[in-house]
């Protein structure tokens, strides 16, 4: 079953508009977690990872994606950053922006919402698609005129085919129907927009005063005795952490990949394939007239070619005024057009070349030369990165090993010389990496999970293998552990010096605060109880929960204070130079319509909100009738090429 042309073409419009609004380029959807076809509202981690047999990188009910999808869409992707970001940007970089999880997870979504329109009996005609496009004011003229050369130019410029880009548009106006639908069902009610607008925007005003710290150095040394009761009224600050004794084995790949040296032949092939992806192409600016008549496009020629300014003779033949193209590569042009440009000189004007658009006649302004890297300069960084391969593929062959040594009850003294690795020992290690001296202790893996492994792995047990964010490998047993013990007063005397001077200043400003707190409460009122304290009393500006004036005297503490208290309170704030107390002076009630661009920006907000909520809790439900399944192996391999 189709839907209504007319209704189907508002709906396609619509989300064509959609598409243009949310943001200017498709590398801002992507750095947005806004991907083509993507619906962003559910994470990867919250799929079944069942395995998933033959070439496949996931199974969305009886529907398959294929690793050749997956590949397709990241080397678009990775083609997209590079031009934004630059030729160096790679999978590993896009995995750890999560934007290989989102690409998997705007696929699934995709074929979630696809499988549900083909089950609806939805679907988007040829006209409509057409019609979509010739409307898209971005592949339009000045005069409202659909141009071919802008719309294969942004083909190029996103790396699609028209075919590609043509089942794109077919998939987001079909599956925009669905959305579109929930989206403008979701609704926001009144009482929950005007309440939340009364309690972000109520304001309060307040007279305060600032009691600020007072110096450290003006404070008497401590007697013995203080020290001593100081001591043992606050272990938790004196106390040695939990140090643990460790024995490891770590298979480093930056240590493993000094030792390797890529054959040249392999790095001639690596330079022949990265010197086209950091090559810098030619560029040109151009500027063209369009004629419908040959003719006059050849006269035209002939006078521009002749000497005549070509902006000149635009006005005098043709009655308008160049078209700038801007600054293009060859690839960016249509063949025909392209070839003939890029065989000029600077300054040099085409012969008309017929196109389904008409005779164009072209100008050269200005050449930017191509620049290609060479073998030089890129052949450390090419060294180093196929040797760093080469250690990965080495140390995940040695873990085999490492695994069948210790599995057969060696030691791990034993277990590193049968993979050739050094055993490192460690006497104290706390939870953060620290030794007992408070530094970080010279040598130890730098990696999260090894900590982690370190810190939660009991006494004389070892872990298994595990492996690193960064591609290495680690085993580590833990030998002994020292219990958190208190430090005897002797080895921090002078920390506990410094501890209790700083007590007894903000012990001293407290007490200055809650003495000037108490006289204002007596009915006195801040400000006269301020002026006899001799303390100056200042009035805020309006303050709300989240907004502030520059400068505001209220400070972030003392901010979200005043919002728990009722007009009269004082009421006392700590922050990082002293106290605040402050007396509220008045309550400022926020009236819901008064603002009214807030309000529509409010409203905009909750319906954001709403609708992403209801877009979840649609796919959720999907979700059960069409169970999804991911093999994460054939994601890396589809990625990099290497399984685990």
């Amino acid at each position: 079953m189709g839907i209504a042309p007319a209704k189907a073409n508002q709906q396609g419009v619509d989300m064509i508009e959609m598409m243009r609004t949310k943001a200017g380029s498709w590398i801002a959807k992507i750095l947005a977690g806004l991907l083509i076809l993507s619906f962003a509202v559910w994470g990867i981690g919250d799929v079944i990872r069942g395995p998933v047999v033959g070439e496949v990188v996931a199974k969305v009910g009886n529907s398959e994606i294929s690793r050749t999808e997956l590949s397709s869409q990241v080397r678009q992707l990775l083609s997209i950053m590079r031009r934004q970001l630059g030729g160096n940007f790679d999978a590993q970089q896009a995995t750890q922006l999560g934007l290989i999880d989102q690409t998997v997870d705007q696929l699934v979504n995709s074929r979630l919402i696809t499988l549900e329109t083909q089950s609806l009996g939805l679907g988007a005609g040829e006209d409509l698609i057409r019609q979509t496009i010739l409307n898209d004011k971005r592949f339009q003229t000045a005069g409202g005129q659909f141009d071919r050369l802008t719309f294969r130019r942004f083909l190029q410029n996103e790396d699609l085919s028209e075919a590609r880009y043509v089942d794109l548009l077919r998939q987001e106006i079909t599956q925009g129907q669905v959305t579109n639908a929930l989206r403008t069902s979701a609704y926001a009610p009144k009482a929950l927009l005007n309440t939340i607008y009364k309690y972000r925007n109520e304001q309060r005003v307040a007279e305060v005063v600032k009691i600020p710290f007072g110096k450290a150095s003006e404070i008497r040394t401590p007697k013995e005795s203080e020290l001593v009761e100081f001591h043992k009224k606050n272990p938790a600050q004196f106390t040695a952490p939990e140090y643990r004794q460790i024995t490891a084995i770590f298979l480093d790949p930056v240590e493993v990949a000094k030792e390797l040296t890529p054959s040249a032949d392999r790095i001639k092939q690596e330079y022949e394939y990265r010197k086209e992806t950091r090559a810098v192409p030619e560029r040109r600016a151009l500027e063209q007239v369009l004629f419908q008549d040959e003719t006059k496009a050849k006269s035209f020629a002939d006078i521009s070619k002749s000497g005549r300014a070509f902006a000149d003779a635009a006005k005098d033949v043709a009655k308008a005024t160049p078209n700038d193209l801007g600054n293009l590569r060859k690839q960016d042009l249509p063949p025909k057009v392209g070839d003939a440009a890029f065989k000029l000189a600077l300054n040099g004007v085409t012969s008309p070349i017929k196109t389904a658009l008409g005779w164009h006649v072209v100008h050269v302004k200005k050449i930017e030369e191509g620049r290609t890297p060479t073998f030089d300069s890129l052949k450390a960084e090419i060294t180093r990165d196929l040797a760093r391969e080469m250690a990965v593929d080495n140390i995940v062959k040695l873990t085999g090993k490492l695994d069948d040594a210790l599995a057969g009850g060696a030691s791990l003294e034993d277990a590193a010389s049968a993979v050739s690795a050094k055993v490192l020992k460690f006497a104290a290690v706390d939870s953060t990496g620290k030794g007992p001296d408070g530094k970080p202790v010279s040598g130890l893996p730098k990696s999260p999970l090894f900590l982690e492994k370190i810190a939660t792995t009991p006494k004389d047990e070892t872990t298994n293998v595990e492996e690193t964010q960064k591609g290495g490998f680690f085993v580590l047993k833990v030998m002994g552990i020292t219990p958190p013990t208190l430090k005897p007063l002797s080895a921090v005397r002078n920390q506990i010096v410094d501890v209790w001077k700083q007590s007894q200043v903000r012990g001293a400003t407290k007490k200055k605060a809650d003495t000037l707190q108490k006289a204002a409460q007596n009915g006195v009122g801040l400000s006269a109880a301020g002026k006899t304290g001799g303390y100056e009393v200042k009035t805020s500006k309006p303050v709300s929960r989240f907004i502030k004036p520059p400068g505001s005297i209220v400070s972030d503490s003392l901010q979200g204070t005043l919002f728990n208290a009722k007009k009269g309170d004082v009421v006392i704030a700590a922050s990082n130079d002293g106290y605040s107390i402050a007396e509220i002076k008045q309550v400022i009630k926020a009236e819901p319509g008064k603002n009214k661009a807030e309000e529509k920006s409010l409203t905009t907000q909750l319906q954001t909100v709403v609708s992403a909520d209801a877009i979840a809790q649609y796919l959720a439900a999907l979700r059960e009738t069409y169970p999804v399944s991911i093999d994460r192996n054939a994601v890396t391999l589809a990625v990099t090429g290497r399984a685990y």
